[in-house]
């Protein structure tokens, strides 16, 4: 029973990462590193 919630809790855990990362959502790695080029292209182009 204690691995089977270690193993649901680190899948979730590995969910939460990945939506951080790759996300769509406003405060995702992704959005959040593509604003940053846009402003630097921006600035520099």
């Amino acid at each position: 029973m204690k691995q089977l919630v270690i193993i649901i809790g680190t899948a979730l855990l590995g969910c939460i990462i990945f939506e951080m990362m790759a996300g769509d959502g406003p405060d995702s790695l992704k959005m959040v590193s593509a604003a940053a080029m846009e402003k630097a292209l921006a600035a520099y182009g």
